[in-house]
């Protein structure tokens, strides 16, 4: 690789999720502003919503059917969010717990044109075009939310504008403690992932 080129359960830390999942995407200022929570009494911003929009396909209880089932068999799951477009779940294949989350979106490809690249503060990136024209980055990078938890993400960009991103922490949340010594999926999985013909509905 190249070098920087449905219903909630626990609502508490599944909110941590929800924003863990948004704030892991590299997306700059306004696109993040984009997606960032209503804000809260005293003018703050409240906890960053998932990615998710109105031209979402699939339902929260989709997102988390067809996510749990891209799952290696054997892990447990111990906490589980979901809305439209969105699901996220705490999974824990013997070895320590680890967010894993994705986000559907449509009509993205304005919004990301110019940051499917390798820009920003990454361990590890690469930006590569599919042979049918999506574009994908696979990419490891430390906690934005502080502590020594480390995410790997695969985010996708079809060319009809429609992007699913996958990311895993190696916390049960990111910013939360180092729970394992790196996330358990790699990156090629996370892209397996992604790229499920079942995100387009």
């Amino acid at each position: 690789m190249n070098r920087n080129t449905s219903a909630s359960r626990r609502p508490v830390r599944g909110m941590a999720v929800a924003a863990g999942l948004v704030l892991a995407l590299g997306l700059g200022s306004t696109a993040q502003a984009s997606v960032a929570g209503p804000p809260t009494e005293g003018g703050k911003a409240g906890v960053s919503a998932p990615l998710s929009d109105s031209g979402a396909s699939l339902s929260g209880r989709q997102m988390l059917r067809v996510l749990k089932s891209l799952l290696p068999k054997g892990g447990k799951i111990s906490d589980e969010q979901s809305q439209e477009g969105y699901a996220a779940v705490v999974w824990d294949d013997g070895r320590g717990k680890s967010m894993i989350g994705v986000n559907s979106q449509s009509d993205m490809g304005d919004v990301l044109d110019g940051l499917m690249g390798c820009e920003g503060q990454y361990i590890e990136c690469q930006a590569l075009t599919l042979a049918d024209g999506t574009k994908v980055k696979r990419a490891k990078r430390a906690s934005e939310k502080g502590g020594s938890a480390v995410v790997w993400l695969v985010d996708t960009l079809h060319p009809d504008g429609r992007r699913v991103i996958v990311q895993e922490v190696n916390s049960y949340v990111e910013g939360g403690p180092v729970t394992r010594p790196q996330p358990p999926l790699s990156l090629d999985r996370l892209q397996t992932i992604a790229l499920d013909s079942r995100w387009a509905g």
